[in-house]
């Protein structure tokens, strides 16, 4: 069921409907002179109401941020608040991953001694959340923020400041969060009834984190041994052998090494670019919301449906941000286009 605007993807849990942006509204915005036109578009969708409380002459990409992430917060936590038993259970692990972004924020941050505000984070509400979020932008710098965590779930963090220091990255850190998050999420999906759908998207997901730390890490030089032990120990269609063909081949033999999986072609498409390093985590997530696309459409009577729209929740989140932004910046049509997830 489409508008000329807006194609109508109604979630089936609880009756909610949500109405998600399509590519063509996407590529309308990416042509867009000013902020005037992106909110007329705007005002014909979900966002409506958010936009409609500021004045007009208040209107800019900073404030339209905080309401993409608002509704994109609001979005997780209906359907994770009107779910039951395992489906609940799984949705609370899987919904983390907004905090697990915002402490990659914070992170980037005191790496580069940039000051950073709570407007900066995905917006959490305190009961929404066991973050001392606020603590955490008061810290001093990286090892403070880590000592911080040391009664959260994510206390082992300070078990690579030292790998940290001696690199410098703070992917050494992104790597153990996204560990420490996957790790959780994983054994929830295994308790979930009929999880062929779900397991699929969540599995295809952690392959592709694998491959961007991997990738990032042998574009600069890391050992081989080091990018092994930072994988997310997590294997679905990305085994062990894969990657560790990857870590200790040559970056132009990453396609053979990958021979076997879904993820060759994508690899090829990055080797391709003069400078893959750009343009790696686009064409990564552009494959990840594709396979989200696909089992939106496929998947209408499985719990991986709930997931895909997540995940397309996500991406609609993503493009938004990126458009505004892009248009405050003065970004091309043509760049802002490459930068979208479509």
């Amino acid at each position: 069921m489409k508008s000329p605007s807006t194609i109508y993807l109604v979630t089936r849990t609880h009756g909610m409907r949500t109405h998600l942006l399509t590519d063509d509204n996407f590529k309308a915005m990416a042509k867009s002179k000013n902020l005037s036109d992106i909110i007329d578009l705007l005002l014909r969708s979900d966002y409506a109401t958010e936009i409609g409380k500021l004045p007009s002459e208040q209107i800019d990409s900073l404030k339209l941020e905080m309401i993409f992430l608002k509704t994109l917060v609001e979005r997780f936590y209906n359907l994770s608040k009107n779910a039951k038993g395992k489906g609940r259970e799984f949705l609370e692990n899987y919904i983390s991953r907004i905090e697990v972004e915002n402490l990659k924020r914070i992170l980037r941050a005191k790496h580069t001694n940039t000051e950073i505000e709570n407007h900066k984070l995905v917006p959490l509400d305190r009961e929404k959340t066991l973050i001392n979020f606020p603590a955490l932008i008061k810290a001093k710098d990286v090892e403070e923020t880590a000592s911080l965590l040391r009664e959260t779930p994510y206390a082992s963090l300070a078990q690579r400041i030292d790998d940290y220091k001696r690199l410098g990255l703070t992917i050494i850190l992104e790597s153990h969060l996204d560990s420490i998050y996957f790790d959780k999420v994983w054994e929830k999906v295994e308790k979930i009834e009929n999880k062929d759908s779900i397991k699929k998207l969540v599995g295809e997901e952690i392959d592709l984190s694998n491959l961007q730390l991997i990738l990032t890490l042998k574009m600069k030089n890391i050992a081989s041994r080091q990018i092994e032990e930072m994988a997310v120990p997590i294997s679905y269609r990305l085994r062990k052998t894969n990657i560790r063909r990857l870590a200790q081949g040559r970056l132009e033999d990453a396609p053979e090494a990958l021979v076997g999986t879904p993820y060759v072609n994508t690899i090829i498409e990055i080797l391709r670019k003069s400078d893959p390093s750009i343009e790696l985590e686009t064409i990564l997530s552009k494959k990840l919301y594709h396979n989200a696309s696909f089992a939106l459409r496929n998947s209408s009577l499985e719990f991986g449906y709930i997931v895909a729209y997540l995940m397309m929740c996500e991406r609609e989140s993503r493009n938004l941000v990126t458009i505004t932004t892009g248009l405050d910046l003065g970004v091309t049509e043509e760049i802002l286009l490459q930068r979208l997830f479509i």
